[in-house]
């Protein structure tokens, strides 16, 4: 539903920030922690300010999650690399939302880069929190056929814009939801007492995925200012909330690289090098007051496709002129032949 007037949620603003983390890492101390850990008779271990499990998953090794104050914080997965899953994956560290709430930055990154090789970024979720009412916040938004509601209870739950399916969409999805429901539906009242005591709280979160979260550089991960630009950037489309004129947007799409064997770019090569020959005969055609169109379509080198492109009748009446043209020739190159052929028996 379009608005003549844009709502203001500047100091409506509860908090933003990043919500969940996933990266393809490398345990730095793995071989030499878990060398000295039982792993086959205890399931439970310390590390600094974390215990640790291991546990059981599918298609990895294991996953071990590290926890402070019985909150799980971070999960690593160790990939399995003789599993038959047809989709091949990496060892990854999992930042969970409640990281954020428990921890600041700094601490999750020094946690990250100390235990962790760090090589590339594959999910990022930036949310931002508002204290107004979700049916006023979805009124800011544009209408899309893409659009998904899911209910499970009479109040509107969770809309999403763009394909939540993971394996279908690996670039976007934006979710916006109740997040005081989310908070008594996932009994986080501890973390988020603050939250409880406001009527209303609307979380609007993006969440990038593999295709787009592996060109964000991994020293801007923590960079709020830039996850500003990035969050505005993918909202833009759908609503006028979050614009602002003297602040950049940031696009995480790169063109992919087109990679070709060095026989195909000799080819590539020469394939170049005729077209330029070509358009510097045209342009000398040209110079001389000859158009190089006619001359092809005189010699008849012209491809189905291209008749079509240029409208099949006028391609057919240029034929016709060309034919009438190459008889007139024809004629005047007979009549000169045959006055060259008559003055020389006059001379014989």
């Amino acid at each position: 539903m379009e608005n003549n007037e844009i709502l203001n949620i500047k100091d409506n603003i509860i908090h933003f920030w990043l919500d969940h983390l996933e990266i393809f890492w490398t345990f730095n101390h793995e071989k030499e922690l878990f060398e000295k850990l039982d792993f086959d008779n205890s399931n439970y271990w310390e590390l600094e300010d974390y215990s640790f499990t291991k546990n059981e998953v599918p298609k990895y090794k294991y996953k071990i999650i590290f926890t402070k104050d019985n909150y799980s914080l971070f999960a690593y997965y160790k990939w399995d690399i003789d599993s038959n899953s047809i989709i091949k994956s990496k060892d990854k560290i999992v930042i969970y939302s409640t990281a954020f709430k428990v921890l600041n930055y700094e601490k999750i990154e020094y946690f990250l880069n100390w235990y962790f090789s760090l090589q590339k970024c594959f999910r990022f979720d930036i949310c931002i929190d508002i204290n107004i009412d979700i049916n006023i916040i979805l009124n800011e938004f544009t209408i899309l056929k893409t659009w998904k509601e899911y209910k499970k209870s009479w109040e509107i739950e969770t809309r999403y814009i763009w394909d939540s399916n993971k394996y279908r969409n690996k670039r976007q999805v934006i979710r916006v939801y109740n997040k005081i429901l989310d908070i008594v539906e996932k009994h986080k009242h501890k973390l988020y007492k603050k939250y409880l005591v406001e009527d209303f709280v609307t979380r609007v979160e993006l969440e990038i995925r593999s295709e787009l979260a592996k060109n964000l550089p991994i020293q801007d991960i923590f960079d709020n200012e830039k996850l500003t630009c990035i969050f505005r950037n993918y909202l833009k489309k759908h609503t006028k909330i979050f614009d602002n004129e003297n602040a950049k947007n940031i696009s995480l799409y790169q063109k992919p690289l087109k990679k070709i064997t060095a026989e195909q770019y000799q080819s590539t090569y020469y394939r170049n090098q005729r077209r330029k020959i070509f358009v510097w005969h045209a342009k000398s055609v040209y110079e001389m007051w000859y158009c190089p169109v006619r001359v092809l379509l005189w010699e008849w080198l012209i491809k189905d496709d291209t008749k079509k492109f240029l409208d099949v009748d006028i391609v057919d009446r240029i034929a016709e002129i060309e034919t009438i043209l190459k008889r007139e020739e024809f004629y005047k190159r007979q009549k000169i032949q045959e006055r060259r052929f008559s003055n020389y028996k006059k001379n014989d």
